[in-house]
């Protein structure tokens, strides 16, 4: 790997780590709406649940479909 001077050996997130990172948002945003806070404030927690979720779905599609692809 080291001898093709573009390969660092570093790698972006993969798919399942995106997918735990949704999930996580998910927990998250969840956990803040039970909260008593200003109504903004708790548009925003639906909104990051909505889109962890969203995102969750995706990159749990693409981390299936890649592991299937490599075998």
């Amino acid at each position: 790997m080291h001898q093709h001077p573009r390969l660092t050996g570093r790698r972006g997130r993969g798919y399942g780590e995106r997918f735990l990172f949704s999930i996580a948002l998910v927990v998250v945003s969840s956990l803040w709406i039970t909260q008593d806070m200003a109504t903004w404030a708790t548009v925003m927690c639906g909104a990051g649940a909505v889109v962890g979720a969203l995102a969750a779905l995706y990159f749990g599609w693409r981390y299936l479909r890649s592991r299937a692809d490599s075998k």
